[in-house]
């Protein structure tokens, strides 16, 4: 019996949260940056300071993630220290699970209600065919006009080719114009009465010498110039943060500027989608005879010839799997799911390798696996702008993975729980 597959949601860019809504934000809204909304929990303290460099974490993302059949609200806070030398650091990021237990609906489960997308996507009869020809104005009943088109009915009537070359040079003038042209009939273009190619007066030291002709000429070779930088130096040098921004990062927290985050499930297409789509593309292949000549270039293959996937160029198949399945959605920043395995664009290991990081397995409190809740992948960062809406190069990644305990254990007594983030760098 084949496994049924769980819902992945996918979280997009929405409109940044305005001053006056700032006050109606709390810990159950999804955001990106700002500053954290704790729910009314006492006694919480934490240092935010990145232990690599000191300087303060700032807050990326914001995820309320209550689980089904709980009393609780749960809430994901991730922050980062964006210091280049830090931000590629998994030890630099942080995520911290809160719960609150809602003592007036504490009968009630806390679920979070997702439209069904199957009932908004749907084939119309009168859809417009692929073959259909999208210029054709007079079958929709609309008239392209002309404003300067003296003609009385105002509509467009067609210039005929005499009335386009009228619009050109004369005849006259073209004439007149190759006239004055001056042909040289010369054997050498410098025994001509203006001056032609002639040698260069101060050559380099590389040069040729022309051989069979009555005089010695001399062709200048433009020399290599050498690369004053290392390039793949360049590309792994890492850039250090204005000092302006550096030290208001040492006396304060700052905050990315706040959005909110819209969240849908996954599309994914069903059986009946898949045989409008191939009705369609049959009926079109059909028409413009395409399988034809598919039949005549491919020199007369058997019927039971199959399609065999081609690899990607560069040769990562793990990568180029990544990239399709993030464009079958565009626009995704972030996918969450207690259900389903991240997608992954480089491999992850439980040993662990600089090129490869190290995912633990165990919760260390309950014993119980880890599942990765949630992911931010590498449109999230386009996302991520400072005040006066400045960028910074360097923050980008792969994917950031967050690891929770399956079980999500919480204790009466238990303020907050630090989860496991695990950064993929972009791969070059």
């Amino acid at each position: 019996m084949a496994k049924r597959h769980g819902r992945v949601y996918l979280g997009y860019e929405e409109e940044f949260i305005a001053e006056k809504n700032q006050t109606l934000v709390n810990y159950s809204v999804n955001k990106i940056g700002g500053q954290p909304n704790w729910p009314p929990l006492e006694n919480f303290q934490y240092s935010f300071k990145c232990p690599l460099c000191g300087l303060h974490r700032l807050l990326v993302i914001q995820c309320y993630a209550p689980l089904e059949n709980s009393v609780y609200h749960r809430t994901l806070y991730v922050f980062a220290c964006i210091n280049p030398n830090c931000w590629i650091q998994s030890e630099s990021w942080l995520c911290l699970r809160m719960q609150y237990e809602d003592k007036k609906t504490k009968e009630a489960s806390a679920i979070v209600a997702i439209p069904n997308l199957e009932t908004n996507l749907s084939w119309c009869s009168g859809a417009d065919e692929w073959d259909e020809n999208d210029n054709d104005d007079s079958a929709n009943g609309n008239l392209m006009s002309v404003d300067n088109d003296p003609s009385p009915n105002n509509v467009v009537q067609r210039i005929s080719d005499e009335d386009e070359e009228s619009n050109s040079y004369e005849l006259e003038t073209v004439e007149q114009a190759l006239g004055n042209l001056q042909m040289f009939d010369a054997h050498n273009a410098n025994m001509s009465p203006v001056q032609g190619a002639v040698g260069a007066i101060s050559a380099p030291i590389a040069a040729a010498e022309l051989e069979g002709g009555d005089e010695s000429g001399l062709v200048t070779v433009d020399t290599p110039t050498m690369p004053s930088r290392d390039i793949e130096t360049l590309l792994h040098k890492t850039a250090e943060l204005p000092g302006d921004l550096r030290s208001r990062l040492m006396c304060a927290p700052m905050q990315f500027t706040p959005k909110y985050i819209y969240v849908e499930e996954e599309w994914k297409i069903s059986g009946n989608q898949d045989d409008k789509v191939n009705e369609l593309l049959n009926k079109y292949s059909k028409e413009n005879e395409i399988e034809h000549a598919i039949d005549k270039a491919g020199g007369g293959g058997g019927d039971e010839e199959t399609y065999e996937e081609a690899a990607p160029l560069h040769g990562d198949r793990l990568f180029h799997a990544f990239i399709s399945r993030l464009r079958q959605n565009p626009g995704q920043i972030l996918r969450y799911s207690r259900d389903e395995p991240p997608i992954l664009g480089a491999s992850i290991s439980s040993s662990g390798t600089p090129d490869c990081p190290s995912v633990p397995t165990i919760c260390d409190r309950c014993g119980s696996r880890l599942i990765c809740e949630l992911q931010l992948v590498p449109e999230f960062a386009e996302a991520l702008r400072l005040p006066n809406n400045t960028a910074l190069d360097h923050l980008h990644f792969l994917s950031v993975l967050i690891f929770t305990c399956s079980l999500s254990c919480w204790q009466p007594n238990d303020v907050y729980i630090k989860e496991t983030v695990v950064f993929q760098p972009e791969v070059m």
